[in-house]
């Protein structure tokens, strides 16, 4: 689904902002379906045709990450990796070894509570047995060449999208966007500069954990936004990867970290550890909401910016910009 360039002033209405933009603010949103979700891009600049063509290249970055990092077509470089496991090393793209280098920092981060190594196999089609090994275990990199043990695979999971709307950041700076809004399925969200008409920041909508309530709205700028969750209705339970143990759901939590990629492994790993994990959490400058059966905390800095009271939201399970169309 592609998305037309819509006018600034449209945009600031529907994000619920009462200031006009500046006259010489133009804004652009493209769209399309990558890593198996909607991936959409706001850009604002100078010029409208530039806008559009920084959104159009955002998602084309994204589809390289997707080419780099997917497990799910065998022509994946990841793919393609996992399948020579017990082989000698080889060389990997400087995607991927940024890629394989982040999951294995914020596995260590986590303590392994995300945890990209699935499984560690004596036999063939068994059972993986817990505690996994862990990457840092079965992947050797010394960079650019870089191998695994054999019967083991990576899956980098939510860090995937985060890896790509950190490059896309990147990207956009790199050619003078004054400001963008990135949402990659309604889970992952980051925030470059501010919005055309408010200073403050992107307004944000946190949903709750029961259809139709929020947690109130926050204001982003040059932060991501991760949200993650286990439910009772889920019909493969998260298991905590350390032990095997299902994690106690309802939890839903949502990180705000300076990078996309570190939000997303820590939405992860904390719907694992639950409230243990957020002075950890805090420790590595993460900020989290977290909502389970004993009701929401925060860390003293989620939302810090702005939070208003509750309202009604979007799609259970993820923040979605307030009053997107």
């Amino acid at each position: 689904m592609k998305f037309h360039a819509v006018a600034a002033a449209v945009l600031a209405t529907a994000m619920g902002q009462a200031s006009a933009r500046p006259a010489d603010a133009a804004v652009a949103r493209s769209g399309q379906v990558v890593m198996g979700t909607v991936l959409t891009v706001t850009v604002v600049a100078d010029d409208r045709a530039e806008a559009q063509a920084m959104a159009d290249a955002a998602i084309d970055e994204a589809r390289r990450w997707d080419d780099a990092l997917t497990i799910w077509r065998s022509e994946g470089e990841l793919a393609r990796f996992n399948a020579g496991a017990g082989q000698a090393p080889i060389t990997v793209s400087p995607r991927l070894e940024h890629g394989l280098t982040a999951m294995l920092d914020l596995a260590d981060q986590t303590g392994g509570a995300f945890e990209p190594a699935v499984w560690v196999l004596s036999v063939p089609d068994a059972r993986p047995s817990f505690p996994l090994a862990g990457i840092g275990r079965v992947l050797r990199l010394d960079a650019p060449r870089a191998a695994l043990e054999a019967g083991s695979a990576l899956d980098p999971g939510a860090i995937g999208k985060g890896l790509a709307l950190d490059a896309i950041v990147a990207l956009l700076r790199g050619r003078g966007a004054s400001a963008a809004f990135l949402d990659f399925g309604g889970s992952s969200q980051t925030a470059l500069g501010v919005p055309p008409g408010d200073a403050r920041g992107w307004t944000v909508l946190l949903t709750g954990w029961a259809t139709g309530i929020s947690h109130g709205t926050v204001k982003i700028r040059d932060v991501s936004l991760s949200t993650s969750r286990a439910a009772a209705t889920d019909t493969t339970p998260i298991l905590d990867p350390r032990s095997g143990v299902a994690v106690a759901a309802p939890r839903l939590v949502t990180v705000e970290s300076a990078g996309a990629a570190s939000a997303d492994a820590w939405s992860t790993a904390l719907v694992v550890l639950g409230r243990d994990g957020l002075a950890r959490a805090e420790s590595h400058g993460i900020e989290a909401l977290l909502e389970d059966a004993k009701g929401v905390t925060r860390t003293s800095g989620f939302g810090a910016r702005e939070q208003h009271g509750e309202s009604r939201a979007g799609p259970e399970g993820g923040g979605i910009p307030a009053g997107s169309p």
